[in-house]
């Protein structure tokens, strides 16, 4: 429990709660003697209607070895290896969605950035040009700290889930489609931003002083952007105007920068259409920032210099959620780990049910053909012979499983769609690959019964006869 514990996502709630529930531990027991008594109580119930006649005829020896209580055995034992299956599927892909989250690509570069926020309060920050001033003082000082390289603030970090949007802004020259209109994610930077995260440029300029009130509106877009309303064509240079149906604002916005996607969050499909308003040119508002610092080697050897530049500037402002970029990135694959774990340790417990119940049916189906396996070998059969009827006897249990156990996770993939990344609930590598391992795990779980059939001494077993 404590194991499982500690693997918890970040933030999880109540988590220091967690605890062994003996109301629950009760339960469980009941269910688990329950569950004895109910299939202990079927072959009971089936042996008590045995004939004597019937029990006394060949040592009763085919009396539950076939039969209905024989095919009922048969069922179970198929169904734990379909429900084996179907959870290692589900454990394959998770693995695999958590594999593809660590190798993704998050479109910056989060080594060696110290990240944190600040919310001004709105009573002394009210207009939009005395909030984008604290921010440029506060990066401009933050900037001549040592081993600071470059400094940032922005409305938002990648990978936060942020959502805002703005529609039906006018893009000049172009018509959005029918019943459609114009949309963007839209944010607000400081010169400096996109440097200390090392978002890249793809075309065009970033943010300089220039860009400043009373200068010409100027926005940069996101590749998703460009490419969605202008094509092929070079956006830089093209005008937008956010607010045609308010004439009072600053009218037509020059696009003077193209920078590479970000998603939301890492798992989303794709990065959305999203552009950038330079923090000194703020239409209304953003008391709340993000700071980004890169630094050298050792981000956090800047935080008490942050820390007491933030003071400075304002004595009743504090600093909060300070992180580096790495634990933001590493944060997001907690819970997709979490629930790789999770659902791979119950994958393994009935693997291993399944493992249990393939070698009690075959070695007491062993027990009970000792005497044909004598009179085979008697009349000429080989060693091999036997291994190959026995292994043929659980492998039509085992591939009647694992069919079963394939054909009822595709019918189920659709389930964990939303806890899988980059890999179909039908990915056929994940599939072969648990239809190996529990063919590779009930060949070992029969192997020992199976041979022990090949060491039958035919004149004991005759004997016996």
């Amino acid at each position: 429990m404590k194991a499982l514990v500690a693997l918890l996502p970040t933030g999880f709630p109540r988590a220091h709660e967690i605890h062994v529930s003996l109301p629950v531990l009760a339960f469980t027991f009941l269910i688990t003697a329950m569950a004895g008594v109910l299939f202990g109580l079927v072959p009971a119930l089936q042996s008590s209607r045995i004939a004597p006649g019937q029990g006394l005829h060949e040592g009763g020896r085919t009396t539950t070895s076939g039969g209905r209580v024989g095919r009922l055995r048969n069922a179970l034992v198929i169904a734990e290896v379909s429900l084996a299956c179907v959870l290692m599927i589900g454990a394959g892909l998770m693995m695999r969605s958590l594999l593809n989250l660590l190798h993704l690509d998050p479109g910056f570069r989060e080594q060696h950035v110290l990240t944190a926020s600040l919310s001004l309060p709105v009573v002394e920050y009210k207009t939009p040009a005395v909030v984008s001033h604290f921010y440029e003082q506060l990066t401009e000082n933050l900037s001549s700290l040592p081993g600071v390289e470059s400094v940032g603030a922005g409305s938002d970090l990648p990978w936060t889930g942020y959502d805002e949007n703005l529609d039906g802004f006018t893009i000049e020259g172009k018509q959005p489609p029918l019943h459609q209109h114009f949309h963007g994610r839209y944010h607000v930077a400081t010169a400096g931003y996109f440097q200390a995260l090392g978002i890249p440029l793809v075309s065009g300029r970033f943010f300089n002083d220039a860009d400043k009130p009373g200068a010409p509106s100027v926005v940069i877009i996101n590749h998703t952007m460009a490419v969605k309303y202008w094509g092929s064509e070079n956006p830089v240079g093209r005008r937008v105007d956010f607010f045609e149906d308010h004439p009072t604002e600053k009218g037509w916005t020059t696009v003077i920068g193209v920078v590479g996607d970000v998603k939301d969050q890492p798992d989303s499909p794709g990065a959305e259409p999203a552009f950038w308003w330079p923090n000194l040119q703020q239409l209304w508002p953003f008391p709340e920032m993000s700071l980004v610092i890169r630094a050298g080697a050792d981000p956090e050897s800047v935080i008490a210099g942050m820390r007491e530049t933030v003071t400075r500037l304002d004595p009743a402002m504090a600093v909060a959620d300070v992180r580096e970029m790495d634990q933001i990135v590493q944060g997001q694959a907690t819970t997709p780990r979490f629930a790789f774990v999770l659902v791979g340790l119950f994958a393994g417990l009935a693997v291993l049910l399944a493992a249990i119940g393939i070698y009690g049916v075959i070695a007491y189906s062993v027990s009970q053909r000792t005497p044909e396996f004598g009179l085979r070998m008697a009349m000429g059969a080989q060693r091999s012979d036997v291994l190959r009827l026995v292994l043929m006897q659980a492998a039509a249990l085992v591939l009647s499983g694992t069919a079963g156990g394939i054909v009822l996770a595709l019918m189920l993939g659709h389930v964990l769609k939303s806890l899988i990344y980059e890999v179909s609930p039908t990915d056929p590598l994940t599939l072969a690959a648990v239809g190996a391992i529990v063919l590779a795990v009930a060949f070992c779980a029969c192997s020992i019964p199976a041979r022990r059939a090949t060491r039958v001494d035919p004149m004991i077993a005759l004997r016996a006869e």
